[in-house]
């Protein structure tokens, strides 16, 4: 998916400030509060603490008076002659005061901002997974489906943690740094220590050449680190749907060294993360280290107070240490710029199967369908559909039939807009499937599948699929007509009776019929039966076949199957070898005149006798 990012170039911060711009509006007062906590956080540690401390230890060590405006506070509460022996005590408490102030507005900045995080989360992840919802098949055809699952998860979840703590950093580090630096000058002009102030912004703006030029190296291994969680993903998603599979051709040995490998690159690509984003504590630290050895000498030399040298000192620290932080955040940023590009890949994804601006509708729906010089591939060079000119009138039932790779599937696809032609059209009651949105064309088509999708959730619900707004008796007449009552009625539980995932409880016979009941309660003029007794026995496709046959009665019917016990009801049979139209024609016409169409059933004769049931 690379190819198709479009913002994933931009520079980290940018891309930052455009996320944070898009998805904070619904917050902003609570932004403020959070930015309010973060200001009065910064300053209390930035300036505060080291003007704290240097009256902490100058009343404490040398003896002198309380600062003016902590005097005429305690005067508040004590009277005059009690101030000498509290001066002590009371400049002692101006340390925890502070801290305590800090500590708040701490917790307040960070409490918001998470909240904030959580919220911009849920957004993305409803974005991205309904961008999954309105991207075409041959999108999630190109794409590993665990891939796409670690963007969903892995790589929000890592952007609402990373956002937290750089939004935090990014107010609380920079005031910081002003306010310890505002110190130092404040300092410097009263102590007319100047070198000290020189020495200590040159160390500063020293310290970030490291900061970008390892930021540049933790941003090609994220990109890394990410790119192999999507595989691990992928080889997880596709070892537990494979699981028969597995033990049948004894591929567990084979999987647990695959799983190994990837998650041996993983581990390989995030320790060399780790590797460069350690490195930059202990470069900043060793700056901050000169800068104190460097203050301790000029102390030495100029006799300076210990209420000085303790707000100094600590001034200088509270520099280097938002200066580390703000490196972490750059580094952070560099590896959150992987995952907004992998993020915005899937945004940004431009969709094969368009809507149109102006969509069309046909007067009204008969289920008349055109096929007019239809050509398709699903890849460049190796095409699967040419040059298909059919029309079938409204209410016939048509058989496709065919080898594997003939078209079939193809066929239905382009009835059901899944993929656009490459050249000609596909019309239903005359209007361009193109033209047409895509919600209201497939309204209008009711499939029923080889493989029914059932989901989690009770009979009743699989069912009203077909027609969300249906009512319970409405559903249950859909169940009557595909039989679906037959099994529900067993256990006394009904259409209430509850599905486990992917159809779990229910034999293939009956996910066919809770699929019928749903292609029932829709009611379209259109229905598609691809392979829809392929999994079933000759003995359970017998009793389909009956529900089948009720179903199609006066619809546009299109049956796509290898039994020609199915087909049987059709008529009309198109007959496809490679991507075209090799004959069409009722059975007996075929049997005549197509000798692919006669090998076809001749075989299909064998097998049904060697099944012990019969095709006519």
């Amino acid at each position: 998916m690379r190819e198709q990012s479009t913002q994933g170039q931009e520079p980290a911060a940018q891309n930052i400030v455009h996320l944070w711009r898009e998805y904070l509006r619904p917050y902003k007062l609570t932004l403020a509060g959070a930015v309010l906590g973060g200001v009065i956080a910064a300053l209390s540690s930035g300036f505060g603490i080291p003007a704290i401390l240097q009256s902490v230890f100058s009343v404490i060590f040398d003896g002198e008076p309380l600062p003016v405006y902590a005097e005429r506070l305690m005067l508040l509460f004590v009277r005059p002659e009690e101030l000498p022996w509290l001066t002590v005590w009371a400049a002692a408490a101006l340390l925890p005061l502070v801290v305590v102030v800090r500590g708040l507005s701490s917790f307040v900045n960070v409490y918001l901002l998470s909240k904030i995080g959580l919220g911009v989360l849920e957004t993305i992840r409803l974005k991205v997974y309904r961008k999954f919802q309105d991207l075409s098949l041959s999108f999630h055809d190109r794409c590993q489906r665990g891939d796409l699952l670690s963007r969903l998860m892995q790589d929000t979840q890592f952007l609402q943690g990373a956002l937290v703590q750089i939004a935090n950093d990014l107010i609380i580090q920079p005031l910081t740094l002003l306010g310890a630096l505002g110190f130092l000058v404040y300092k410097a002009s009263v102590s007319q220590q100047f070198l000290i102030l020189l020495a200590n912004m040159l160390l500063v703006g020293a310290c970030v050449i490291p900061i970008r030029y390892i930021g540049k190296k933790m941003l090609v291994r994220a990109r890394t680190v990410q790119a192999s969680q999507g595989d691990l993903s992928s080889t997880l998603q596709e070892n537990f749907s494979s699981q028969r599979d597995i033990r049948a051709f004894e591929l567990e040995q084979q999987q647990t060294n695959l799983f190994k490998n990837r998650i041996r690159r993983y581990i390989q690509a995030s320790i060399s993360v780790v590797r460069w984003q350690s490195l930059l504590t202990p470069l900043i630290e060793f700056v901050s280290a000169v800068a104190m050895a460097a203050t301790l000498f000029v102390a030495n030399m100029n006799g300076m107070s210990m209420g000085d040298f303790a707000s100094l000192a600590t001034a200088m620290y509270l520099c280097y240490e938002p200066v580390k932080r703000l490196g972490a955040v750059h580094n952070k940023a560099e590896t959150l710029k992987a995952g907004l590009e992998r993020i915005n890949e899937v945004l940004h994804a431009a969709d094969d199967v368009p809507e149109p601006k102006t969509p069309k509708s046909p007067e009204e729906w008969k289920g008349e369908v055109e096929f007019n010089n239809v050509c398709f591939s699903y890849q460049e060079d190796a095409p699967v559909m040419r040059n298909i000119d059919v029309r079938i009138p409204a209410g016939q039932v048509v058989a496709l039939v065919g080898p594997s790779g003939a078209g079939k599937t193809t066929f239905i696809n382009l009835l059901c807009r899944f993929y656009d032609v490459l050249s000609g059209s596909v019309k239903v009651d005359g209007v361009d499937v193109r033209e047409m949105s895509k919600r209201d064309l497939l309204s209008h088509i009711a499939l029923v599948s080889q493989y029914p999708v059932l989901f989690r959730g009770s009979v009743a619900d699989n069912i009203r699929i077909g027609r969300p707004e249906a009512s319970d008796k409405e559903v249950e007449q859909a169940g009557r007509m595909s039989a679906v009552d037959s099994f529900v009625n067993e256990t006394g539980e009904g259409y209430g009776r509850l599905i486990g995932e992917m159809g779990e409880g229910l034999s293939g016979g009956q996910r066919q019929r809770v699929s019928l009941a749903r292609a029932f309660l829709k009611d379209a003029p259109i229905l598609v039966l691809d392979e829809a007794t392929a999994s079933l026995d000759m003995k359970s496709e017998e009793l389909i076949q009956k529900e089948i046959e009720k179903l199609a009665s006066g619809r546009t019917t299109f049956i796509i199957a290898h039994r020609f016990s199915t087909i049987r009801m059709a008529d009309r049979i198109l007959v496809l070898e490679g991507g075209r139209i090799a004959a069409d024609g009722t059975h007996e016409e075929l049997m005549e005149k197509s000798p692919l169409y006669r090998d076809l059933y001749t075989k299909q004769q064998m097998i049904a006798e060697e099944e012990g049931g019969s095709s006519c």
